[in-house]
């Protein structure tokens, strides 16, 4: 075994740069298929592709998702990679290759999960981090040891595409989920997990008019204080290996070439050691976007000075390091620190105890998925996800309920139910990339256009052969025929034991009439399918409508990576077909399938009830069945606020004393002259089909001093005759502070079972110095006064108060104290 130290020693400039890139699979993809056409096996073919490629060693793979089918077909292949680059390099460091995980492992056929939005609305860490446990063993199985999974930008705006993608709008939500998620995939011993990743760093999510990639304009303390919570939390709490910067220009500055950002921020004030990865392209876009620089070497310049250590998803810039030490223009210092990094990451993997090329640290054995557990611990998920928003009794279904209309193309479809970053999602971009490829190859063959032309989409026009393969937004313009039927036929593929709403519930209600109306959808609803709606309608007790939006990379998709909305309306006009079944008297259950809050208000006045169903994955159907049915009460709880208008974006419930919908001050500041400035459903907010009562708060102590906890009890007894699980939400409230402090902060939560006229006494804990602020000095200080502390069933559905006072003098907080529970 070799140290850090000798082996940077050891490597040259040219191998210190290689061990911070590689080439990805798009550069080694076609090498390989070429190969493979002159009967090479796939070691020989990778051998040859590392010796042109990768002279000098490979630190890293990126998209290798693309290369392969499934997990098994990865494991051979990073198997294989390893054993030729040993053969083939002078050091033989093993690669480090990277998946995408958010819910499950980013390839075709790996187990799914609700995506990360969903499993916020879960508001059980407990769960988040078994689902986290599962995807590790899974990426083990295959060699995998990099995730770039969690999300955790703050989504506050959502017309922005990606919101699916991240725990929502709450810095302490998305900090417990964040730190679950973490802990789960990495282990005990990351020398036996996988490394997480931590993005976007920072602000990525509260960008210019809800542009993906726009400019983002944020103050310093907001920064500090709320959107680099979550992260200071996973690297106090759990240790996280990696960070991904943000696209995000702060003030002027792309963050990939802030070192305010990237080393004062992130390591100096929040403590983070480990190594800084570019998201995709991130240096690329100080050229063709930001327009910092006018070429790759100063673009690499800029951004390991700022302090990122590894450039994916190949080494557009990073291959320049050498060239620049040479020339006097980058310390070599800088070129050393970024190495060791990334070294020092290789070590706590394992990776270097043996530099033959293992995948897996010698001695320790993979473990063997659990492929039972995922799947239930993906119905779990998708179960307790689901949020019930409004509800007249409609729901659950009456016993005599015999004549059920399921309406709605999405009523019959599994994919809807999927995010971007989905096996299915990547099985759909590959495919559609594939076929691309080969038009644009017969294209070519043909003369139609010229043999020298970009090769991949993006670009301006609309013409994708004309297009470039760099921009990954150009994945709207990738022709896809047959959509979405050929979509939905490939999920099924990938998904046997998925179930559609309407397949769920006829399973669910065998003795009863339920009949399917696939009319409209996310593509357009016709007057013609508004009156299939009634027609279907008029004969049944109960119309259960499903709406919704696709989210993904390619197709008729309208949620995703740089598909943001100027209009949160459903899709298609999809509220006819509420409007038309509710016009004919029949009851009329709305199903919302999104990522993301829309527009409901049409929704909500014609409806008997609504149930959001945040993306739900394989067991999507499943679950709204048996919330439909009865089977299971609804327990999820909104992780966003859902706005009543267009004009109210951003709404949150964190939003400054003096601003937001919480505001202070008078008839002036009540809201708008032509609406409220309240939100539809606010953060929290969620039905079951029973009630629940709260006694008063009890207070183990009302003077709270810093690195105390605030301890409480308060007792909740179910009224209903039916069982349910409440989600008990603690939040706080300076009184008074030197800066403007938020109207109300989340403290602690808690998921609670009650069994039907049952009281359970509920002990709830937090950090005084949670409510640390920073001053106007930039220090993270403890300010004595009052506070005020509420715990209710939502935010704005508060059921008991009280108030305790922080007594003793100012005092500094250490950051590693912030989230510490004594």
């Amino acid at each position: 075994m070799k140290s850090v130290d000798d082996l940077l020693n050891e490597l040259t400039l040219e191998e210190k740069a290689a061990q911070l890139s590689g080439p990805s699979a798009s550069e080694l993809g076609p090498r390989l298929d070429a190969a493979s056409q002159k009967g090479q096996d796939l070691r020989t073919a990778l051998a040859g592709c590392l010796i042109d490629l990768a002279p000098d060693g490979m630190g890293h793979l990126g998209l290798g998702w693309t290369l392969c089918p499934d997990l098994d077909a990865m494991a051979d292949f990073i198997s294989t990679l390893q054993k030729a680059l040993a053969e083939t390099s002078r050091i033989p460091i093993p690669a480090l290759v990277h998946l995408e995980a958010l819910n499950g492992a980013v390839i075709p056929g790996a187990p799914a999960y609700p995506t990360a939005v969903a499993q916020a609305a879960t508001w059980n860490p407990a769960l988040i981090r078994k689902m986290a446990e599962l995807t590790r063993e899974h990426l083990l199985s295959a060699g995998v040891r990099h995730a770039l999974s969690p999300v955790l930008d703050l989504a506050r705006d959502p017309r922005w595409g990606r919101v699916h993608e991240t725990f929502g709008e709450d810095p302490d939500l998305s900090a417990a989920m964040g730190v679950a998620f973490v802990r789960g995939l990495q282990g005990e011993d990351l020398r036996g997990g996988v490394a997480a990743c931590a993005k976007h760093f920072l602000g990525y999510s509260v960008s210019q008019a809800g542009m993906n990639l726009a400019a983002v304009h944020l103050g310093r303390r907001t920064l500090r204080e709320e959107y680099s919570r979550p992260f200071e939390a996973v690297i106090r709490e759990a240790g996280i290996a990696t960070v991904m910067n943000s696209y995000s220009e702060i003030d002027g500055v792309p963050v990939v070439a802030d070192p305010d950002i990237l080393t004062a921020l992130l390591r100096d004030e929040l403590g983070f050691d480990g190594a800084v990865v570019s998201d995709y392209g991130s240096i690329d876009h100080l050229l063709s976007r930001t327009r910092l620089v006018d070429g790759f070497p100063e673009g690499a310049r800029l951004a390991i000075e700022a302090g990122l250590d590894i450039e994916f998803p190949d080494a557009r810039g990073y291959a320049h390091l050498p060239e620049l030490v040479r020339g006097g223009e980058l310390d070599v210092a800088l070129l050393d620190r970024a190495t060791r990094r990334c070294l020092e990451l290789k070590e706590r993997l394992g990776l270097l105890d043996d530099l033959l090329g293992v995948t897996v640290h010698p001695g320790w054995s993979a473990p063997v998925p659990d492929r039972d557990a995922d799947r239930a611990t993906s119905r779990a998920m998708a179960g307790q996800a689901a949020v019930l928003l409004t509800n007249d009794g409609a729901l659950p279904l009456a016993p005599t309920t015999r004549r059920i209309a399921v309406i709605g193309g999405p009523a019959t479809e599994v994919r809807i139910h999927y995010g971007g970053y989905s096996g299915v999602a990547a099985a759909e971009l590959n495919t559609s990339v594939a076929e691309l490829q080969t038009l644009i190859a017969d294209l070519t063959a043909a003369g139609d256009i010229a043999a020298d032309a970009p090769t991949a989409v993006g670009g301006e026009g609309d013409d994708p052969a004309s297009a470039g393969l760099d921009d990954a937004m150009g994945m709207r313009l990738i022709p896809t025929p047959g959509f979405p039927t050929r979509f939905e036929e490939m999920a099924r593929e990938a998904e046997p034991e998925s179930r559609s709403v309407a397949q769920a519930l006829q399973e669910a209600l065998p003795d009863a009439d339920v009949v399917v109306t696939a009319a409209g959808g996310p593509e357009g609803t016709s007057t013609e399918d508004a009156d299939r709606a009634a027609e279907a309608a008029v004969q049944a007790d109960v119309a259960v409508v499903v709406v919704g939006e696709r989210t993904g990379w390619v197709g008729g998709i309208t949620a995703g990576e740089g598909y943001d909305r100027q209009e949160l309306c459903l899709p298609g006009d999809q509220e006819r077909l509420i409007e038309a079944a509710a016009a004919t008297g029949t009851p009329v259950v709305a199903v919302v399938v999104s990522g993301r809050p829309l527009l409901l208000g049409r929704i909500a006045e014609r409806s008997a009830a609504v149930l959001w169903a945040p993306l739900l994955g394989p067991a999507a159907g499943e679950a709204i069945a048996d919330i439909i049915t009865g089977r299971t009460s609804p327990s999820g709880r909104l992780p966003v606020s859902f706005p009543a208008s267009m004009g109210q974006i951003p709404v949150f419930h964190g939003a400054r004393a003096g601003s937001g919908y919480d505001r202070l001050g008078g008839a002036d500041a009540a809201g708008y002259i032509d609406g409220s400035a309240r939100p539809l459903f606010c953060f929290g907010h969620g039905l079951t089909y029973t009630d629940f009562e709260y006694g008063d708060i009890e207070l183990a102590t009302a003077e709270l001093r810093a690195g105390d906890a605030v301890e409480l009890t308060v007792t909740i007894t179910n009224t209903g005759d039916r069982d349910g699980e409440e989600v008990v939400q603690l939040y706080a409230r300076d009184v008074l502070a030197s800066t403007t402090r938020p109207a109300r902060q989340l403290l602690a939560f808690t998921r609670v079972a009650v069994a039907a006229g049952a009281s359970r006494r509920v002990r709830m804990t937090a950090p005084v110095n949670a409510l640390a602020l920073v001053d106007r000095t930039g220090r993270l200080v403890l300010e004595p006064g009052e506070v005020q502390l509420m715990i209710g069933a939502s935010s704005s559905d508060i059921r008991c108060r009280t108030s305790a006072r922080i007594v003793g003098a100012l005092t500094e907080v250490p950051p590693h104290e912030r989230f510490l529970v004594p």
